[in-house]
């Protein structure tokens, strides 16, 4: 054994220690790769462990595949990392063969900017949209085909963060009403300030399934950094970043 191969088995071995620590922070197809990545991985350096002993030329070889597929799966995943531009295809079947709108459930993490910048999408396909935010003003003139619900405490012309059902059913009449409906969730912080996250959670799985049985689609609206790491993992799985 020489410094060198030390050093290069100790790298790995942190580099190894460091996925296995942080694997339940990641989601989607970053956990995917991440778990090839610590199963190639752990047998290079159990590997490297055995040549450092016996200078094996065929455990070299091996170890030196596992370490490249390491390479190759590392450089795949860094494409899932970068953001690709936000956009809104037309879903051309729905889930009764007809042609729809914009169908799912969708998450916009940060600023509310990005949100105009969707609506101005969505008015390509005509959809309606029903708001639920803190911020009634900030959609005022974005066009007739939007309805804004403000979600207060302070005024009977509201509804309470506290009532999940009835955004719930405003919702759902909604999207019954207007075909191909975009119901947009900007308040999620603030329902959490009355809420247990367990019962937001579940208002809105609950909601985004009713939904696309209506061939309609529900948008969240996300700040990151306001949430815990472990809750937004939770919405990920129900709702697709755009």
């Amino acid at each position: 054994m020489n410094i060198s191969e030390a050093i290069v088995f100790l790298g790995l071995l942190y580099f190894l220690v460091s996925l296995l620590v942080r694997i339940r922070k990641f989601s989607g197809s970053i956990k995917r790769f991440a778990l090839i990545i610590i199963v190639l991985l752990g047998i290079d350096v159990f590997l490297k462990g055995v040549e450092m002993l016996y200078n094996h030329s065929l455990v070299s070889i091996v170890s030196s595949l596992a370490l490249f597929g390491v390479f190759v799966i590392l450089s795949l995943g860094l494409k899932h990392l970068e953001a690709p531009p936000m956009k809104v295809q037309q879903v051309k079947v729905s889930m009764n063969g007809e042609n729809s709108g914009f169908v799912g459930a969708y998450i916009i993490p940060g600023s509310r900017s990005r949100i105009v910048d969707l609506i101005n999408m969505i008015k390509e396909l005509n959809a309606p949209v029903l708001v639920f935010t803190r911020y009634p003003s900030f959609y005022r003139n974005l066009g007739e085909n939007i309805r804004v619900v403000w979600i207060t405490q302070a005024s009977e012309d509201g509804i309470p963060p506290t009532k999940l059902h009835v955004i719930q059913d405003y919702a759902i009449r909604f999207a019954r009403e207007n075909k191909n409906a975009v119901i947009i969730i900007d308040c999620l912080e603030y329902l959490l300030l009355y809420n247990e996250f367990s019962s937001v959670f579940k208002f809105l799985a609950n909601l985004k399934d009713h939904l696309v049985m209506m061939n309609s689609a529900l948008i969240l609206a996300v700040d990151q950094k306001a949430l815990e790491t472990k809750y937004y993992n939770m919405l990920l799985n129900e709702f697709e970043p755009l």
